[in-house]
């Protein structure tokens, strides 16, 4: 009689043959907490273009690529509840409300068909399309519309009165039959050339009909039935057909790899759910899948992606891979740690034991095993146990089974070497001891001749050539080549590496350690991950980049893989395939290879956390918790492009929608200077990955790419008037292919002032304008220059006017009479002073007369020869004063010529009759201010009234002085002015700008 504890290991092998193989298929949910508008899902198609179209009860949804788009009646649905979705061979979409018919979309506008246009009711229940006609089935009849024309013809449906209740529609010999709920199996013939119903079954109470080759399945209340679809179809009696299942299903779909899978929703009690149809036997999938709800109304299969959609009456959209890329073989309660293959067998470390298999047969080696074999050791062996002492790291024997934790797993010598906290086990294939050490190490691996290395962190490092007589080398920790803090390490060919977290990298070759930073081979220290890579061994940092190196002769670093370019910032594993570098994160999985760049992650169904990896020849196990994933790397590895199109969606110009889709030519978009802020909005076609796309964009060829992007949009605000050539490049990163396409051309207009013609026309209206500029200065010119000959001319001649006035022939008789009068009276002294003084004037103005201007003193020296000569004829009897104002230097101002003395000689022949007793005339003058001289002539002789004809107002020279004051720039008015009063004299003040 076999014992309870034999009994009690078989129990356990069993139950993890059991659970070592259940798989788990990875699955979505979309509800209305954030994805859909209703967690009610009545119908579900996926079209021809792989998008999935979601029927809820309040409103329809688009999903594609995991972009929710979604329809309501302000949108032009008929009615937000929608219970049935076909596509007709037009590919028209076609959604079926409850209670308002019909909606038919063309992928920009919805046409409503209802009662109103001859639809037997609106409350829709079924859609199916064949040829040219949309079958539609209601709460109380069927009506055929023309895919084409939109004619719509109803059925005469029946005398009762009971509701004609559509539940299904299934083709059968290319006739078309109609599933009622509660009077029967229709099929509609063609009666005097008008379609009719013919009753062909009684078969009450039908939910659903599914048709599997030559048969049927059909839905009824707590049970279905399978068929031969001839005998369903022609009548024959199907009623004492076995019942099969518990529930009533509601909808069915079939994979490619043939399995049919039935929505079930008992109604009135809870055994409803997501089943798959097994040799006529429901088998629930809701733990496969992660359905929970147990009201499964309609399904929908993908079969380019092998994609199962399932709604739900309460939970919203449930989405199955069936077909995964990962696959998650379960083991309840359970951490994979580690995986080991020798030559016929393999094994899996788990927290809490190692499962075997060999020749087929399975066993697990528990944690009570591990201890017992310890314990068995302790007490029997001769030998010293190793000590704290001797520099080992010194095991606690005192550790309970429970608390046993395991380090690693590795093959050397067709045995598993397993580390742990409480030794080194060396175990058989067939799950017999080899050998026990009493070794507590981290780390362990072996030389090229197969002897164990022993690290330990905190003293050295030992080789042992007999671990039968404990038999060993030992490397100290105060030797700077070896090895300490090892982390991994990697026994190839005739080397074997160590990492140090703390130190880099070392190698034993020959016998003998090597350390690379102590050497200055290499400089990194910080090192965790190794692995080989062809010839090539890759390295990962602590702080997630990855190194390839060659050191098959002199060292080389062939390439740094920086941790920007790795999803993920902290390295869990590093293993190789064929040439890829799989580099293990937080993140996900990413194959490497040749700047190729392939991720996998949550989506494809990997989840955290990963705990370990071997690659099993085309297959990758990665240890997880409750379980191991399994991943085909061949298929991975080698992945053909999925992106094979863009298509432009949706054009927003300055946030205004536009209407491109009605364009002949979408390649020739024109848009004014103002709409310069452009939004695209864009689609790839169906992706089984499409969180895994990444967006770049650039405007023109010679453009650089922008920063990827996740969202399939670009926004592009102010862009200048220019022509654009807007191309997309898709980044797959679930293939590590890109895929590029020119996505719009369009032209930004320049405003009309940038425009050539424009451009050209100010330039011809500025040269005009020019020209014109031109011509007037040059008329301006011409004219001011014959002004400013006129002036010149009339300044000369008012110059020599006034040299004339000067000397008039008055004063010139005058002055040879007195000296006419001198020599008759024998007076040659005075005739001979009166002569030179005379001369004097006269040289003085013939001096003066070319000058523009002269100094003060030269007209003070000429106004004094003046009147001396003038003062002779009044025997000198004119008191005169001149008078200059200290501050002025009569050397250093300049005064116009010829202006004073037509004033002084008014004063001498005007102003002083005989009755005048005491004649004077005082000349003075003073500085106003820094450019105005002030010249005052004032005597004391008859003056005269202000309104007299007095000569001096009408004086020829004094007019000849004040226009040529006029041609200088002077305001006249200011500058002359003349004050006389009768009997007491005159003041004439003269301003001068100097």
């Amino acid at each position: 009689m076999p014992s309870c504890k034999t009994i009690k290991l078989f129990l356990l092998f069993f139950l993890w043959a059991t659970i070592a193989f259940t798989q788990n298929y990875p699955s979505k949910n979309f509800s209305a907490s954030k994805d859909l508008p209703n967690n009610t899902v009545r119908s579900l198609l996926v079209d021809s273009n792989n998008i999935l179209w979601i029927g809820t009860e309040n409103g329809v949804v688009k999903k594609e690529n995991d972009v929710f788009t979604n329809f309501f009646e302000e949108d032009g649905l008929a009615l937000n509840s929608c219970w049935a979705i076909a596509e007709d061979k037009n590919k028209n979409l076609w959604f079926g409300s409850y209670g308002e018919g019909v909606s038919i979309y063309n992928g920009n506008d919805f046409k409503v068909i209802s009662e109103e246009q001859g639809l037997v009711h609106g409350e829709i229940t079924k859609l199916f399309t064949h040829g040219n006609y949309m079958y539609v089935g209601t709460s109380d009849g069927v009506s055929i519309i023309n895919i084409n024309s939109f004619e719509v013809l109803s059925l005469n449906n029946h005398s009762d009165d009971d509701l004609f209740r559509v539940q299904d529609f299934f083709k059968y010999r290319d006739e078309i039959y109609v599933v009622t709920y509660n009077t029967g199996i229709f099929k509609i013939v063609s009666e005097d050339d008008q379609p009719a119903l013919l009753k062909v079954n009684d078969i009450k109470y039908n939910y659903s009909v599914f048709v599997d080759n030559d048969s049927i399945y059909n839905s009824n209340k707590g049970f279905f039935t399978k068929n031969s679809i001839g005998d369903f179809a022609n009548g024959r009696d199907t009623i004492q057909s076995k019942k099969l299942g518990v529930s009533i299903i509601w909808d069915h779909v079939k994979s490619k790899d043939y399995k049919i899978f039935a929505a079930a929703w008992g109604i009135y009690d809870t055994n409803g759910g997501i089943y798959e149809i097994v040799n006529n036997t429901l088998i629930s999938r809701a733990s496969d899948f992660n359905i929970s709800s147990k009201k499964v109304i309609s399904l929908a299969y993908d079969a380019r992606f092998e994609k199962l959609y399932v709604g739900t009456k309460d939970a919203g959209l449930f989405e199955v891979k069936l077909n995964p890329q990962i696959k998650f073989n379960e083991i309840q309660g359970k951490n994979v740690l580690g995986f080991a293959r020798t030559n016929n067998s393999s094994a899996v470390l788990l927290d809490d034991g190692i499962l075997l298999k060999d020749a087929g047969k399975q066993r697990t080696i528990n944690l009570a095993q591990l201890k017992k074999w310890q314990e068995e050791y302790v007490l029997n062996t001769k030998l010293a146990l190793p000590k704290h002492q001797d520099s080992f790291y010194e095991l606690d024997y005192s550790t309970k089974a429970i608390d046993i934790s395991f380090y690693d797993i590795k093959v050397s010598q067709n045995r598993y070497w397993v580390n742990t906290n409480i030794g080194v086990f060396a175990i058989k294939p067939s799950g017999a001891l080899d050998r026990y050490l009493p070794l507590h190490s981290e780390e362990i691996n072996f030389t090229e001749a197969g002897d164990l290395i022993e690290t330990n962190p905190y003293g050295g490092l030992r080789i042992y050539s007999d671990l039968d007589t404990f038999k060993y080398t030992h490397f100290k920790q105060e030797d700077p080549e070896t090895p300490t803090m090892v982390v991994n390490s990697l026994q190839k060919d005739l080397k074997t590496y160590f990492l140090s977290v703390f130190s880099g990298l070392y190698v034993l070759e020959n016998k003998e350690f090597k350390s690379y930073l102590h050497n200055g081979i290499w400089k990194e220290k910080k090192l965790r991950h190794i692995t080989t890579l062809g010839k090539n061994i890759a390295i990962s940092s602590e702080f997630g980049d990855v190194f390839i190196l060659n050191d098959e002769g002199s060292f080389k670093l062939l390439n740094k893989i920086p941790r920007a370019k790795i999803q993920g910032n902290t390295i869990s594993f590093l293993k190789e395939y064929k040439g890829y570098l799989l580099i293990g994160t937080e993140k996900g999985l990413t194959l490497y290879k040749n700047e190729r760049y392939i991720f996998l992650d949550e989506e494809q169904g990997l989840k955290q956390v990963l705990l370990s990896a071997e690659v099993d020849e085309n297959n990758l196990k990665i240890g997880s918790k409750n379980g191991y994933y399994s991943i085909d790397l061949e298929a991975i590895s080698d992945p053909k492009l999925l992106v094979s199109r863009l298509k432009l969606e949706e054009i927003f110009i300055n946030n205004n929608k536009f209407p491109f889709e009605h364009l002949a030519d979408k390649g020739k978009v024109k848009l004014s200077y103002n709409e310069n802020t452009v939004l695209l909005k864009f689609s790839t076609n169906a992706h089984p990955n499409p969180h895994k796309l990444s967006y770049q964009y650039r405007l023109n060829a010679n453009d650089s790419w922008n920063l990827p992007t996740s969202k399939p949009e670009i926004f592009l605000p102010f862009l200048p008037a220019d022509k654009y050539n807007v191309t997309v490049r898709v980044i797959d990163a679930s293939t590590g292919l890109n895929y590029t396409q020119t996505l719009l051309k369009f032209t930004i207009l320049p405003p009309f002032w940038k425009t050539w013609w424009f451009i050209l026309l100010i330039i011809g209206l500025v040269g005009l304008v020019v020209y014109s500029a031109y011509n007037y200065e040059i008329r301006q010119t011409r004219k001011f220059q014959e002004q400013k000959s006129l002036i010149q001319k009339r300044f000369e001649e008012t110059k020599m006017e006034a040299l004339l006035a000067q000397m008039n022939p008055h004063f010139i008789f005058n002055a040879m009479n007195s000296i006419q009068n001198y020599i008759m009276d024998s007076d040659v002294d005075n005739a001979s002073i009166f002569l030179g003084d005379f001369a004097k004037l006269i040289r003085l103005n013939l001096d003066h007369c070319t000058k523009p201007t002269i100094l003060l003193v030269e007209e003070i020296e000429y106004l004094s020869s003046y009147i001396r000569v003038e003062n002779t004829r009044f025997s000198n009897r004119i008191k005169v004063i001149i008078e200059i104002d200290p501050s002025i230097d009569v050397y250093e101002l300049e005064i116009p010529t010829m202006i004073l003395q037509t004033f002084v000689e008014n004063v001498f022949v005007h102003a002083f009759p005989p009755s005048i007793t005491k004649p004077s005339l005082t000349v003075t003058f003073k500085l106003m201010s820094e450019n105005v001289l002030q010249c005052k002539i004032a005597d004391n002789g008859i003056g005269f009234s202000p309104n007299s004809t007095n000569s001096l107002h009408n004086s020829k020279g004094v007019n000849l002085v004040k226009e040529r004051l006029l041609l200088l720039g002077h305001n006249i008015d200011h500058a002359v002015q003349i004050e006389s009063t009768k009997n007491k004299g005159t003041v004439v003040t003269i301003s001068l700008k100097v």
